[in-house]
């Protein structure tokens, strides 16, 4: 009887054989990493070519439009209404016909008001628009305790 007892005891199934468990962990991520790559570029289209104009804009037909916080609108610092900015655009495009403007935005500013000097810049005939941006001041890590 003894020998029965024994042979029944759990002592050989003490520790879990995660072998292949690992081996089919390792097997889905090679198979993950060979068709990544394949993902993502589905779609086999033939892409137009463009000619880049790296030209600088003109600086003399170079324009400034500045949209405050408050949605004040301003054309080379002076103060305008959106209703205005039409007429600036056409004046200006007479002068230069390659004209360019950088607006300038202030970072609290509703996205709807850029969103809408924009599109009057756009409907106007702008050929350039640029978003004047400053630096992002470095990050500075917390001081330890």
């Amino acid at each position: 009887m003894k020998r029965f007892s024994e042979r029944m005891s759990t002592r050989g199934f003490a520790e879990l054989n995660v072998t292949p468990m690992l081996d089919f962990a390792f097997t889905l991520l090679v198979i993950f990493l060979i068709t990544t790559p394949l993902l993502e570029s589905g779609i086999d289209v033939s892409l137009p070519q463009a000619a880049a104009d790296r030209r600088p804009p003109n600086p003399h037909s170079v324009q400034t439009v500045t949209v405050t916080r408050a949605g004040g609108l301003y054309w080379n610092r002076e103060p305008i209404s959106i209703d205005q900015l039409p007429a600036k655009v056409a004046e200006a495009l007479r002068i230069h016909p390659d004209l360019a403007v950088a607006v300038r935005a202030d970072r609290d500013l509703r996205y709807q008001d850029l969103v809408s000097v924009f599109d009057t810049l756009q409907a106007g005939g702008v050929p350039q628009v640029a978003l004047v941006h400053g630096e992002e001041p470095p990050r500075r890590l917390p001081a330890a305790p």
